[in-house]
């Protein structure tokens, strides 16, 4: 729920006024006849309140939204900002009257992410995410998210269904490639290789994936998984470990695909492996 000292009356003009000074300049101001202090927290227009965990220390901040981008100030009686994010193109006065924030943990990496939802609470018309990356610092847009919809709209033009083909990698690492490939209209195709160092790999052969209930997961059953063995770049032999391994994999409104495994005590993947798109 977006909570606000002032309501977004102004909409774009007064917000782009105000932004001059970020959301006040910390002097005392008067209210109705009433003085309200020298806490710009009491008078500065604040769209929402949150707190980051980033790099294992948590952040408590107020949040302006504007129509191209959002400011993050430190909770505290000085104004002090934190942050400020950029948006990949100026909201409409529309886009903007619907526009709200959320903080969650998109990757699994512990660190919070920022989601941006323009829509009502029933209607999502537009969602972006901007994605923690502790290398630098700072949060790096993720073009992928930018969907209309977390539902992506497929090849065919059919809405609610997310076309799911592409090559997606393990974050942290890079150790895995998951390679998803359409064979039918509404089947799928799924290699997932594990790199264990030159000398071995887990991998998983899936064929037949299909829609979940919702066009937002992918569900498959009799999957392959072996261990190869190399003993030179040419010479391996594998290993079967099953042959009937089921799950799904997901995509999470971030854009990140998820892979949830019913196999866990046999190859490890507990419903926690979130891996990034590298190419569609």
């Amino acid at each position: 729920m977006k909570i606000k000292i002032f309501t977004k009356l102004f909409a774009i003009g007064a917000a782009c006024v105000l932004s001059i000074c970020g959301c006040g300049n910390g002097a005392s101001d008067i209210t109705d006849g009433e003085v309200v202090g020298a806490d710009w927290r009491t008078w500065g227009i604040i769209d929402d309140y949150g707190t980051l965990t980033l790099d294992g220390t948590e952040t408590d901040v107020c949040v302006c939204l504007f129509a191209d981008r959002a400011e993050l100030y430190y909770d505290r009686e000085n104004q002090e900002l934190f942050k400020t994010i950029e948006f990949p193109e100026k909201l409409s006065d529309e886009e903007y009257e619907k526009l709200s924030i959320e903080f969650i943990d998109n990757t699994g990496d512990d660190n919070t992410d920022i989601v941006f939802v323009v829509g009502t609470e029933n209607t999502v018309d537009r969602r972006f995410s901007y994605i923690y990356d502790s290398d630098v610092k700072d949060f790096a847009y993720d073009a992928f998210s930018a969907y209309p919809n977390p539902n992506v709209v497929d090849d065919s033009g059919e809405e609610g269904v997310v076309d799911f083909t592409g090559r997606y990698t393990e974050p942290d690492t890079g150790r895995c490639l998951i390679e998803i490939s359409k064979e039918g209209e509404d089947t799928y195709t799924i290699v997932v290789n594990w790199s264990n160092g030159a000398a071995e790999d887990y991998i998983w052969a899936i064929t037949g994936a299909t829609y979940g209930e919702y066009g937002d997961e992918l569900v498959y059953e009799d999957a392959l998984y072996y261990h190869r063995i190399y003993e030179d770049e040419e010479t391996y032999t594998d290993e079967d470990i099953y042959d009937d391994g089921t799950g799904r994999f997901y995509m999470t409104e971030g854009g990140m695909l998820g892979w949830e495994s019913n196999n866990t005590e046999l190859d490890g993947i507990d419903g926690e492996g979130m891996f990034e798109c590298l190419d569609r």
